[in-house]
């Protein structure tokens, strides 16, 4: 269990241990047992997740490969029998990454690692401390998009979802962080494009000049939702652009006018734009 004011786990010592479990169960079919093939794909996006979600959290910094964060590392702990139980260990090694998760706290850092866990599966998670909320805003205006990251790691997460007909559940102590399923793996694997165009007033929280992707937003405090440029966008559209973000970083809401078309999952949610073109609001 995270339990940031427990001093066994946040005191004087240098190893620090935050105990997630994985659990496989019946879903689609019943649980026979978890095929070893699919459970090592399954168990190694779960700790693609936690590595490069966490050392994002503690370091603001998105990496691309697991084995390069910093501070901590995930360890196997002893697995239960019954349906199928793995715990992860999260072993913190820093002073410094120590240091920071004290500053987020234990319900910031739930958020954030909630938020990690089901925005990339279509299941909408609202961020509610001020202090993750801040902290995915840096990321966002700083780093590359840590939800893109993430979109390989959650289709091996869902090995045995699609494999096997199974369910998979990611616990802290007593607490359900996640739940993968059929649905959350149509989400990830399904997108419908629509042909037609509309009008958005949103602001942008993340903006590549470079490769014309990013996120907007429909207020100061909404959950982001990425975008990409059906073609290369003109010189004026990427200045407008880079100078609405400048604006969101300063914490005002100064909506431009985004004319877009939507990628859905086959349950009609969401998944990303395309942006056609940007302009002022007249």
């Amino acid at each position: 269990m995270i339990d940031l004011q427990n001093k066994k786990l946040w005191g004087a010592e240098r190893v620090e241990r935050l105990t997630f479990s994985v659990r496989y169960d019946s879903g689609l079919k019943p649980f026979t047992g978890l095929e070893h093939y699919y459970g090592a794909q399954s168990l190694f996006g779960v700790a693609q997740i936690l590595m490069i979600s966490l050392n994002a959290f503690f370091h603001r910094e998105v990496i691309t490969q697991a084995p390069a964060a910093k501070g901590f590392k995930i360890v196997l702990g002893r697995a239960k029998q019954g349906s199928w139980e793995q715990a992860l260990d999260l072993i913190i090694t820093s002073p410094d990454t120590l240091a920071v998760a004290k500053d987020l706290g234990k319900n910031a850092l739930y958020d954030l690692i909630k938020w990690a866990l089901l925005s990339g599966a279509g299941l909408q998670f609202g961020l509610s401390y001020r202090k993750a909320k801040q902290r995915v805003r840096q990321l966002e205006r700083e780093n590359d998009d840590i939800q893109e990251k993430l979109e390989e790691a959650l289709k091996r997460v869902h090995s045995p979802v699609k494999h096997q007909g199974l369910t998979v559940q990611i616990f802290s102590g007593r607490t359900l962080l996640a739940t993968y399923d059929d649905m959350t793996l149509q989400y990830i694997e399904t997108e419908v494009f629509d042909d037609e165009t509309e009008a958005l007033e949103v602001a942008i929280s993340r903006f590549n000049a470079r490769t014309g992707t990013g996120r907007l937003i429909n207020t100061i405090d909404a959950v982001s939702v990425p975008f990409i440029p059906v073609d290369k966008l003109t010189q004026r559209e990427n200045t407008l652009l880079a100078d609405n973000l400048a604006q969101v970083a300063r914490g005002r809401f100064v909506p431009i006018k985004a004319i877009v078309s939507k990628v859905t999952a086959a349950n009609g949610h969401i998944k990303r734009y395309r942006m056609h073109h940007a302009l002022p609001l007249t």
